[in-house]
């Protein structure tokens, strides 16, 4: 009888570490894939926040070159046929070498039927990825309406 009683002891100890093991393991995963959720929500912030800073600049200059220089932080900004493109390190922080984790393409194209009407589209990238993370298309009336 009592050798009975120690069999099931063990067997229902056995059970319980079974599913306590069960239970880290699901956990562990649940945690793993908050923590890249997380990581893909800081990007995705500072894309928004990089997106903000150059519809600001493109809104408050006359001209690429003047949008350029007032995004420029240490020369991480170049000037492009079709707008500018600027380099950042994941924490938003300029990268001058443009080897940055996140890349800003911002368009300047002034409208066909309105000259002084420039339409802009500031994409942000991860580096070295095609898809942009965020985009955000803004446009705005030049000062004095002449291009």
């Amino acid at each position: 009888m009592k050798r009975q009683q120690l069999t099931s002891f063990y067997f229902e100890a056995l059970l319980l570490l079974l599913i306590f093991v069960a239970m880290i393991l699901v956990l562990t995963g649940v945690f793993g894939t908050a923590r890249a959720r997380s990581a893909e929500a800081r990007r995705l912030t500072q894309a928004v926040t990089l997106a903000a800073n150059a519809a600001e600049a493109v809104h408050a200059a006359d001209s690429p070159e003047q949008a350029s220089t007032l995004l420029d932080e240490g020369g991480n900004v170049r000037i492009v046929k079709d707008g500018l493109e600027a380099a950042y390190l994941a924490d938003g922080s300029p990268c001058a070498d443009g080897q940055g984790a996140l890349r800003l393409k911002v368009s300047w194209e002034p409208s066909a039927e309105d000259a002084a009407l420039v339409m802009s589209r500031i994409a942000v990238f991860a580096a070295e990825e095609e898809e942009p993370v965020y985009v955000l298309e803004t446009g705005r009336y030049r000062k004095g309406g002449a291009a």
